[in-house]
């Protein structure tokens, strides 16, 4: 798990460096969500699983009504 915290903490000051808009910033924020979602055991390794295969975290959404904000529900990599 201390590779997945380290990462995290990477990616979330890569976010910070650069700032609103930036594509590091919002995948700071995606890992944060995650966190949120899953609890820090899980976000961690899936996070050490993510670079060990190339890939990223991305939030699920579930299925909204019109005109409702969507809420994630899930996590996954891609």
């Amino acid at each position: 798990m201390g590779k997945g915290k380290d990462l995290f903490g990477h990616y979330n000051d890569l976010g910070k460096e650069k700032g609103p808009g930036s594509e590091e910033y919002d995948y700071a924020g995606v890992l944060f969500q995650a966190l949120l979602i899953l609890g820090e055991r899980k976000t961690f390794e899936l996070l050490e699983e993510a670079d060990l295969s190339g890939k990223k975290l991305q939030l699920e959404y579930t299925s909204v009504a019109a005109g409702d904000s969507p809420v994630p529900e899930g996590v996954t990599l891609v």
